[in-house]
């Protein structure tokens, strides 16, 4: 089956980190993602019982439980800040109020297994606006100050956000120790408020075949042109064994050209273009087939021909 787009905020920071790029240095861009209904997943907490949170910095931040905005179920975790730029701890008066959760202690540490982490944050201040880097989360791992940083930017002031980091973006995902909340006073002024409702953090990870990033090599080509390159990248749990790559391509209803080959969860696929090919708007396009052609999934892209020099 064909799913739609997942109607999510992914980090963008993190997507450009793709490998792929082509000679004229075009990098590859993000392709379909995975309905919700495609993915399996495992709470790390609902947030409906806070206890197992701290503070580093009680002096300026405070954990409870709230019913104040809700994502789903009836608490979510508040992360309340009073900005004091004259406490706080004594080498770092302007510092890191955080919170934490210990994730080896609950069970969770080993998170090598999804594709995904997720959860919502909604953002209530005494300010107008956010700063451009209002909270980060931290994954951290055995071994003296071995963590992962992830900023997160894309948190909105008045409204639920859904975060997505991908789990290969984590340094060691098989040993996150604990998870922690942090903003950076810097980013604020002297007696702001800054309150983060953090709900409904999750794993995930993809089911059924998906293709989540697709790209052309080149988005300009020569009309002389013979070759044509395709990257991509691939997940799903089950299944992925017995799923062929298709690469074709076309203009308007009319394949120009196609080819298959083995899949790979990372790949690159090469199409011959057989005859010179007129000057205009084309698609690329990347398929996963099953058994008998059924199709599973598919993305596209678009480029286009100029006339060559030859």
């Amino acid at each position: 089956m064909i799913r739609t787009a997942l109607v999510a905020l992914v980090l963008a920071a993190f997507l450009n980190a793709w490998p792929f790029r082509s000679s004229a240095g075009q990098p590859a861009t993000e392709g379909k993602e995975s309905s919700d209904a495609n993915k399996q997943r495992l709470v790390l907490d609902d947030m409906e019982d806070v206890s197992d949170w701290s503070s580093g910095t009680p002096v300026e931040s405070t954990v409870t439980r709230s019913d104040q905005h809700v994502h789903q179920g009836r608490y979510s975790l508040l992360f309340a800040n009073r900005i004091d730029q004259t406490k706080g701890e004594t080498n770092y008066p302007v510092g890191w109020p955080r919170v934490r959760k210990d994730m080896a202690k609950a069970g969770r540490s080993d998170w090598s297994g999804y594709d995904f982490f997720e959860c919502w944050i909604y953002a209530d201040s005494s300010r107008a606006s956010l700063p451009s880097s209002p909270l980060s989360i931290g994954f951290y791992h055995r071994g003296k100050k071995r963590s992962t940083q992830v900023p997160l930017g894309q948190v909105q002031l008045g409204q639920w956000t859904k975060i997505v980091i991908p789990i290969a973006k984590i340094a060691e995902p098989g040993d996150v120790q604990a998870v922690q909340w942090s903003i950076s006073e810097s980013e604020y002024r002297h007696g702001d408020r800054v309150d983060f409702y953090i709900d409904d953090m999750l794993l995930t990870r993809i089911v059924d075949p998906t293709i989540t990033e697709f790209a052309v090599g080149r988005r300009i080509l020569y009309s002389s042109d013979r070759h044509l390159a395709g990257f991509y990248r691939v997940m799903g749990s089950q299944g992925l064994d017995r799923v062929t790559v298709e690469f074709e391509i076309g203009r308007n209803d009319t394949v120009a050209a196609r080819t298959s080959a083995p899949i790979s969860p990372r790949g690159e696929i090469t199409l011959a273009v057989p005859e010179r090919l007129t000057p205009g708007e084309y698609w690329a396009r990347l398929s996963l087939r099953g058994g008998e052609g059924k199709l599973i999934d598919r993305s596209e892209a678009a480029f286009r021909v100029i006339e060559g020099p030859f």
